[in-house]
């Protein structure tokens, strides 16, 4: 199934003690980029999460941003910092002293206990409890990865339905490049004796020459194989298409080529009426490439 590489999933995961969320942002890269933004406590986790998500994404640069609460901070949970208190208690007995303030203990103790840093809830954790929350955070992972690849596949979808509407009008285009290419030569031909006649008013033309020149144009100007190879790579992109897994480079590749046959039929397309439908194709061919750069 054809995915987009852009995307965004979220995931959460909460008990009693903790709660979890996981959130997956993604957009195009050439390669497959994985950023984490984990709390302190995670990082020994990123080596197992990478490894999870490598094998679900293969191309575009993701952040993934995981947010940790702990819901059980009670009293067991507090901590003192007796020197932070001690240094602000000492600045507040000399602004005392300097001012001359009447301040009893009661108020300087409310005082430093406002101060951030006296008193903090103690997050840190023993290895033990912190392995103890990978279910939880591998739950919220699976849950946001999950949402994500879902949108990368819905928007996949669309790319899909934009693909094939394009290449279906490359086939009409083609068939309008294949039916004025005649042209060409029957132009070229009409003009080339014109001018002979003109220049050899009165003489003769040497029918041969003539015709060796119309020949000699007709194989400069002819866009035969460059039309079959187009269909050819138009086929291919269809099949490529109902491939699965990863398609996006696939995809780059047959419209490279499809870009390239295009820019030679213009280049052959030595009549004015051509040439602005070829100009059509290959405008057609640049938007299927542009688009091809969003898929994974």
């Amino acid at each position: 199934m054809i995915r987009s590489m852009t995307g965004y999933g979220k995931g959460v995961f909460e008990d009693e003690t903790a709660k979890i969320s996981v959130e997956m942002r993604a957009v195009n890269n050439k390669y497959c980029e994985l950023n984490f933004r984990l709390p302190r406590l995670f990082n020994g986790f990123e080596d197992r999460l990478r490894k999870a998500l490598s094998h679900q994404v293969s191309r575009g640069r993701v952040d993934i941003y995981v947010n940790f609460q702990a819901l059980n901070s009670g009293a067991e949970n507090l901590r003192y910092n007796p020197k932070v208190a001690t240094a602000y208690h000492r600045i507040l007995m000399d602004i005392k002293t300097q001012l001359a303030l009447d301040a009893n203990d009661n108020t300087v103790l409310n005082l430093v206990t406002r101060f951030p840093d006296v008193v903090e809830i103690d997050r840190e954790m023993d290895k033990d409890k912190v392995d103890g929350m990978w279910d939880g955070l591998n739950a919220a992972t699976n849950e946001a990865l999950s949402n994500f690849l879902t949108m990368r596949e819905t928007e996949g979808a669309a790319l899909k339905a934009d693909f094939i509407a394009r290449i279906t009008n490359l086939h009409k285009i083609l068939v309008m490049v294949e039916k004025d290419t005649p042209k060409v030569v029957e132009h070229q031909r009409n003009r080339l004796k014109k001018r002979m006649e003109e220049a050899l008013s009165g003489v003769d033309v040497d029918e041969t020459r003539f015709l060796n020149e119309i020949a000699h144009f007709a194989d400069k100007t002819d866009i035969s194989e460059e039309i079959i190879r187009m269909k050819s790579h138009m086929a291919q992109f269809m099949d490529v298409l109902e491939e699965d897994g990863a398609i996006g480079r696939k995809l780059d590749f047959v419209t490279q080529e499809m870009a390239r046959e295009a820019n030679t039929m213009g280049s052959k397309a030595n009549f004015a009426d051509l040439s602005k439908i070829v100009i059509e194709l290959k405008s057609e061919v640049e938007k299927i490439r542009e688009q091809v750069q969003n898929v994974e």
